[in-house]
C-alpha cells in the first residue's frame, strides 16, 4: 500500500514538473493565454514558481487585463513560501498610488525587511525612501548608509548614482565633487540616466576623481 502511494506521489510530481515546463515554454513564447491555466493549476497545488509567474502576469497585464489585487494574491502565495522576488514585488505594489491598498509606510517596511537581509535592490529602495521622505521621515545619513551597502557590497550600480548626488548636494555627507565624479563615471559606463544627469548638470568633468575613495568597512 505504501509503495503504491509513493508511486502515485512520484507520478503527480513528474506530471506537475512537465506541466511547469509547458507553462514556462508558453510564457517564454508570449503565449500567455496558454500559460495561465497551466500556472493556475500548479498554483492551486502550491507551486511557488507558478504563483510568482501569475503575479507577474497580472501585474504587467500580459495577455490579461492588469489586476493588482490578483497580482498581490499570487505574489503573497509565493512570498509565504519564502520567494524573495515576490516579497520585493509586493513592496513595489504597495508603493503604487493606483493600488487600492496603497500604503507607502507598508511599502517601506517591506523593503526594509528585505534590505536587512542584504537584498541590494531593496537597500537602494530604502535609501530612496529615506532621501525623499516616502513612507518614512527624511534621514540623509541613513540614506547614505543604505546606498553604500547597496553599491559597495551588493554591487547595485544605481545606488552609486544616488551616492554621487548625495556628495554633490552634501546630503548626509560633506560635499566632495571628486567622489561624486568617480561614482557618476562608474554609472555612466552602464548608461544610467541619473549618473549622466548629475555628471552633466554639475560639470563633474572639471573635478579630479578622488583616487582614495573607498570604504574599508565594506571591503
Amino acid at each position: 500500500m505504501i509503495r503504491i502511494f509513493l508511486l502515485i506521489i512520484l507520478f503527480l510530481y513528474t506530471l506537475n514538473g512537465d506541466m511547469l515546463d509547458d507553462a514556462n515554454s508558453a510564457y517564454k513564447n508570449k503565449e500567455y493565454l496558454k500559460a495561465i491555466p497551466l500556472y493556475k493549476k500548479l498554483a492551486r497545488d502550491g507551486s511557488k514558481e507558478a504563483n510568482f509567474k501569475l503575479g507577474v502576469i497580472y501585474y504587467s497585464g500580459k495577455g490579461v487585463k492588469r489586476d493588482l489585487n490578483r497580482a498581490v494574491r499570487y505574489f503573497q502565495n509565493a512570498a509565504n513560501k519564502a520567494d524573495t522576488k515576490s516579497k520585493y514585488n509586493l513592496a513595489v505594489i504597495y508603493g503604487l498610488k493606483q493600488y487600492v491598498n496603497h500604503d507607502n509606510r507598508e511599502s517601506f517596511n517591506r523593503f526594509l525587511e528585505l534590505a536587512k537581509n542584504k537584498d541590494p535592490k531593496a537597500q537602494y529602495r530604502v535609501g530612496m525612501a529615506l532621501l525623499y521622505g516616502i513612507g518614512v521621515d527624511k534621514d540623509y545619513k541613513d540614506a547614505v548608509r543604505w546606498f553604500e551597502q547597496s553599491y559597495f557590497i551588493g554591487g547595485y550600480k544605481p545606488a552609486g548614482c544616488s551616492l554621487s548626488l548625495m556628495y554633490v548636494m552634501g546630503h548626509g555627507v560633506l560635499v566632495n565633487l571628486g567622489r561624486a565624479a568617480k561614482l557618476a563615471k562608474d554609472g555612466m559606463r552602464y548608461n544610467l540616466p541619473l549618473c549622466k544627469k548629475v555628471y552633466k548638470e554639475f560639470n563633474l568633468h572639471k573635478y579630479k576623481e578622488d583616487k582614495g575613495f573607498k570604504f574599508g568597512f565594506y571591503k
